[in-house]
């Protein structure tokens, strides 16, 4: 129960209202409390000097009138007097206390107030001294100590009463309070699978929830865009697939409908390992792909010399740019470093220059730069090809994202290659940048850090 923030609002509601009750009431009882003694204090203290007043200077002559001495006849009347000498002695007393005794206690020689009990009753009793008398006078204050009385029980009942209506009150502004999140809550339970466009309204929503809203709707459309990536890789890698697959089966099942000469036979298995090479090269791509998107990628980060490996990726892919007679230089500071993996930084340049010479013209060239830029180390390839429309540059990092034939010379291939940069980068902790325009050449530039702090993900 005390889990639920209904639950916990409530009930700081009612400790907050039940503590200002609680402090209201006891604020209202001893201010009452404290008008009525000091109103029984006053008239004590009258009576008592309107005694002294009829006490003679050696305190030897008492000239108390028929009338006084009536009011304090009898108990009943509720008041009483006693008149004592320091030492205690009772000199006079009023017939109302008959037998009985105020108390008293040498060396009280200043005015003083108590509360007494006399015959189990409340009395309230003034010690007033003058010269070596003390006077004392009481009242019986009974009815006033049950109207106190009356009025505490009251007032616990009015708190008692203001908590449960505090409660429902409670419960009732919880409910309210929380009702844009009960909203929030359906809206959210609505998306699904089939319905990924639901989004939470942020328009009808209080202000301090808009920010909750609004990051509940980024991480759907964040959640949109992956699943609708989800669908569109595995649309897009079925597709594929499915042209080597058929080739395959296409050419087995010729190949087997009839007795075939031993070239047929062998013309119909190297088309097949053709179309088996293509897939199993797309197969390790896609799984290399989804092993960096998932930032699960084993990768062993160590100090690299840029240059070097630059010089790895020419000799490697030398033979093709002779086939088109393209020349590949290395360029800029020889000594620069970067902290990464080099299997993986050997695939990320591998790609990006294999792509500066297949979509290059004969007799190009391709440009390798290595530059220090502030934290960065800054790499770019530059070909002299046929560039790229400026539309689609934004789209060459998509999985399976391929140029027209007609732009691209009918160069074939998987389309994954930048993606795979684009993850090697990313774990790199760096970004990479593509500029191109149509027949002016392609320039990829790739950023890494050189620190030892490189973050995968």
């Amino acid at each position: 129960m005390f889990s639920s923030i209904k639950a916990k609002i409530i009930i700081f509601y009612l400790i907050i209202i039940s503590l200002s009750l609680f402090a209201l009431g006891l604020f209202l009882y001893l201010s009452l409390e404290k008008i009525i003694y000091d109103s029984i204090d006053s008239s004590l203290l009258s009576r008592a000097k309107a005694l002294a007043t009829l006490i003679s200077e050696d305190g030897r002559e008492f000239k108390f009138s028929d009338e006084l001495m009536w009011e304090y006849s009898s108990q009943k009347s509720g008041y009483f007097f006693q008149i004592r000498k320091l030492d205690g002695t009772t000199v006079e007393k009023s017939a109302s206390l008959k037998n009985l005794e105020l108390p008293f206690q040498k060396g009280e020689e200043q005015i003083s107030f108590k509360t007494i009990y006399l015959n189990k009753k409340p009395v309230r009793v003034v010690n007033f001294p003058i010269s070596n008398l003390v006077i004392q006078c009481a009242e019986n204050i009974d009815g006033r100590v049950e109207l106190l009385e009356d009025y505490r029980r009251i007032l616990s009942l009015s708190i008692l009463a203001l908590m449960v209506i505090s409660t429902f009150g409670g419960f009732l502004i919880a409910k309210k309070a929380l009702t844009p999140v009960k909203k929030i809550s359906e809206s959210i339970g609505r998306i699904s699978e089939s319905n990924l466009s639901e989004r939470v309204d942020e328009k009808n929503i209080p202000s301090e929830l808009k920010g909750l809203a609004s990051s509940f709707n980024q991480t759907f459309d964040s959640l949109e865009r992956a699943f609708n990536r989800q669908k569109q890789f595995v649309s897009d890698a079925s597709h594929e697939l499915r042209t080597p697959l058929s080739v395959i089966l296409s050419h087995s099942e010729i190949t087997l409908r009839r007795e075939r000469s031993t070239e047929e036979y062998k013309n119909a298995l190297i088309a097949i390992k053709d179309a088996a090479k293509i897939m199993l090269n797309m197969i390790e791509r896609l799984l290399m792909l989804a092993r960096l998107s998932s930032d699960r990628a084993e990768l062993k980060f160590e100090e690299i010399n840029l240059y070097s490996i630059l010089k790895d990726v020419v000799k490697l892919l030398n033979p093709l740019a002779e086939q088109k007679d393209i020349k590949i230089s290395i360029h800029g500071y020889e000594q620069l470093t970067t902290f990464g993996d080099r299997a993986s930084l050997l695939e990320l340049f591998t790609n990006v220059v294999d792509n500066a010479i297949k979509y290059n013209i004969q007799q190009g060239k391709v440009d390798i730069y290595i530059k220090e830029n502030q934290d960065y180390a800054l790499i770019e390839v530059k070909d002299t090809g046929v560039g790229m429309p400026e539309e689609d540059l934004d789209k060459v990092f998509d999985r399976f994202y391929r140029i027209d034939k007609a732009r691209s010379g009918g160069i074939k291939g998987a389309g994954l290659g930048l993606s795979i940069c684009k993850e090697i980068v990313r774990l790199h902790g760096g970004k990479m940048e593509i500029k191109s325009r149509i027949g002016e050449g392609t320039t990829v530039s790739i950023y890494l850090e050189r620190g030892k702090n490189v973050v995968q993900g």
